[in-house]
């Protein structure tokens, strides 16, 4: 019997009993986090002042503009702001929905901050050849676009795997996702419109201006300002999981021999944070078209009750070595979707929220290191040596995704094919304590990972030293140069341009 059924059937104590003897307890605890925990989510920062990390000085920028819903305003708007900057001689940073971690879509006090959310209109579907598109304003943000996609039978080929984030803010990043043996999104942006320092709307693409469109993906604002981009969609297809428990050493055989055919499923994977099982235990997860279920059938979207049991075993792992081993029990016991059938816009609409912090005093804050794939077993015996060592935040969560080459950006993570592992820490709001040893830790494992001949993800704390990001992005200096070619007095400008171009 399946997760999602058991709980149907209200079997909750006895699912909570059967995963092993201390379970009673266990489940007493998530119940009890779940009845206590704040409700309320904690807003978006202001654009410009913080974002989703909180652990930024709060400050105040000099204006803030956020652009009209209608795009030949907020183009005259966004000229005439960036005019007014540049008589300041302010800097200018652009903020989507602010999940980047380290200042990407901050400058410094006083700049001026561009706030795209307002432009969000989403196309219809087209068809160009055998492929088909969408166009969507760089606000758009996915927890909206897919819906609209699914109405017309399609979902993103590529995204991440939340829907918290902003179209512009996904391409700035050169976000990837769970889409299995794929390159990163920009591999699938057929053009994007692009306002640049001088004022000037550019149309971007493979054919046209093909050095500023492949600057201003993964370029993190530092180019111009993503106004609009036409995506590539597929069908809205039919999912049902597949898992097998490996030894992380064997992590990429088995992915690999369970990813073979040629589909636009799924694919992802975890490996243990439990005290019990750490970094010795993992799950391969890939995503199989099947059919459409019946009618009687569709119980395919958890219910909002099923969803807060999730978190709560989830959330109950913070700060607990309990809650991880019992995290892990239940996951590698039921699997994260209990053998039902998804749909693949269902599965992309998931919010990061749903399991995240809501405790003001508190953040979690992610890392990702991209590891070539014959030494991903390498780089794992390293971190388990830095742990026992010691000196380490609370790591809730590892998830391990597959990314291919990516041929197009200039500032590229994946030069080689590389498995990402995503890591979400808690950490306490205010604490120097927290902040230096989280400093400490990641200059650590980007030593790590860059000693297996892999990178680090820059959206997130800007924590690696000078010659760390040198080695991790050895095109870096070119990237910079070229930024200063595009935008000679250096208008646009953020925290990780300060910190790493100078």
């Amino acid at each position: 019997m399946n997760l999602s059924l058991s709980l149907r059937l209200g079997l909750m104590p006895a699912l909570l009993l059967s995963v092993s003897s201390c379970s009673l307890y266990d489940g007493a605890c998530v119940l009890g986090r779940m009845a206590l925990e704040r409700r309320t989510l904690l807003p978006i920062p202001e654009a410009g002042c913080t974002d989703v990390s909180r652990l930024h000085e709060l400050h105040q920028p000099a204006r803030v503009l956020k652009l009209s819903s209608n795009p030949d305003s907020a183009e005259q708007e966004l000229r005439e702001f960036l005019r007014e900057a540049q008589v300041k001689k302010a800097h200018v940073s652009i903020a989507g929905a602010r999940h980047s971690m380290g200042g990407q879509t901050l400058g410094q006090s006083g700049c001026y901050t561009v706030d795209m959310l307002g432009l969000d209109d989403i196309g219809p579907v087209f068809a160009e050849g055998s492929r088909r598109w969408v166009t969507v304003e760089a606000g758009a943000r996915w927890k909206d676009i897919v819906p609209e996609l699914r109405k017309q039978g399609y979902a993103p080929k590529i995204m991440q795997s939340n829907s918290d984030f902003s179209v512009g803010g996904s391409l700035s990043v050169n976000c990837h996702g769970w889409q299995h043996n794929s390159e990163p999104i920009a591999s699938t942006v057929k053009s994007i419109r692009v306002m640049t320092a001088d004022g000037r709307l550019l149309l971007c693409s493979r054919e046209k201006e093909k050095e500023l469109f492949s600057l201003v993906l993964g370029g993190y604002g530092l180019f111009g300002v993503i106004l609009e981009a036409t995506l590539e969609v597929i069908p809205d297809s039919y999912y049902q999981a597949e898992s097998q428990r490996v030894p992380p050493a064997q992590y990429v055989k088995t992915f690999e021999s369970m990813t073979q055919a040629e589909w636009d499923g799924m694919a992802y994977g975890r490996i243990s944070v439990a005290p019990s099982s750490f970094l010795e235990d993992s799950v391969v997860s890939v995503l199989r078209p099947v059919p459409p279920p019946l009618k009687s059938e569709r119980s395919l979207v958890p219910a909002s009750w099923l969803l807060s049991v999730k978190r709560g075993v989830f959330r109950n792992a913070v700060g607990s070595d309990r809650g991880k081993d019992f995290r892990w029990a239940m996951e590698t016991r039921y699997g994260e979707t209990g053998g039902g059938i998804l749909r693949r816009s269902d599965i992309l609409s998931e919010p990061a929220s749903l399991y995240g912090n809501r405790d003001p005093k508190a953040t979690e804050i992610l890392h990702e290191y991209f590891v070539p794939k014959e030494r991903l077993a390498d780089f794992l015996e390293t971190m388990k040596g830095i742990h026992r060592e010691g000196d380490c935040p609370d790591l809730l969560n590892i998830t391990v995704r597959n990314v291919k080459t990516d041929r197009i950006t200039h500032l590229r993570y994946a030069r080689q094919e590389v498995f990402g592992l995503v890591m979400l820490f808690h950490q306490h709001c205010g604490s120097t304590e927290d902040e230096q040893q989280m400093i400490r830790y990641t200059q650590r494992m980007i030593d790590a990972v860059l000693a297996c001949g892999g990178t680090f993800y820059l959206p997130y704390r800007l924590h690696a030293r000078l010659d760390q990001f040198d080695q991790a992005y050895p095109n870096a200096r070119t990237f910079f140069a070229l930024k200063r070619q595009y935008d000679p007095h250096e208008l646009f400008q953020n925290q990780l341009y300060q910190r790493y171009a100078r």
